[in-house]
């Protein structure tokens, strides 16, 4: 059975376990990240390209002050999964929007558990969560087609749709903004 917790100071070491350990292992190229891309601003990263060894620390302070927030996937003791959803505007990364709205990037689910419901488990979790924390709305930025790939941390876009999203815009050639509003 899979158990899904919000992400605090507790999870931290659960996280970095999980970050650095098993999480990329169908994506080496992203190793290192530690869900830090979309919360880093230019000014983050004028000092160059961001190693592992600052996005740990980044993630680590982002976790501490609460301005890093998910939830993690366990089964049994193990994380098996992370979803990084957080108050919209501190993706900066990413356009700003109004106070009440969360965002949802950035799924990664171990390889020996993909395509078991992990990523539904997560996103029905937060749907709930989110709501009770106030958020009006959820956004997230899945592929626009539902083909599965192994590089598509975003989610699938069936999902999305099954959980009550609907489609607002396309926001590239690859992905389509959907957005659901949360009951409290």
């Amino acid at each position: 059975m899979v158990e899904i917790r919000r992400l605090t100071p507790a999870e931290l070491e659960d996280f970095l376990g999980f970050m650095g350990g098993p999480a990329f292992a169908t994506n080496p190229q992203w190793a290192g990240c530690y869900c830090q891309f979309y919360l880093d601003t230019e000014t983050d990263l004028a000092d160059g390209k961001p190693t592992a060894e600052r996005n740990r620390k980044a993630a680590c302070d982002r976790i501490a002050s609460g301005t890093m927030n998910g939830y993690l996937a366990y089964e049994g003791d193990q994380v098996i999964g992370w979803v990084a959803a957080n108050k919209a505007n501190n993706f900066k990364a990413l356009p700003p929007t109004d106070e009440k709205t969360a965002r949802m990037l950035c799924f990664v689910i171990d390889e020996k558990h993909q395509g078991q419901g992990v990523a539904t488990a997560l996103l029905n979790f937060a749907v709930e969560d989110l709501a009770a924390q106030g958020f009006d709305h959820l956004e997230a930025a899945p592929l626009a087609s539902d083909e599965f790939a192994s590089w598509a941390y975003r989610g699938k876009l069936s999902t999305f749709l099954k959980a009550g999203f609907k489609t607002v815009a396309p926001i590239d050639d690859k992905h389509v903004l959907v957005k659901r509003k949360l009951t409290h």
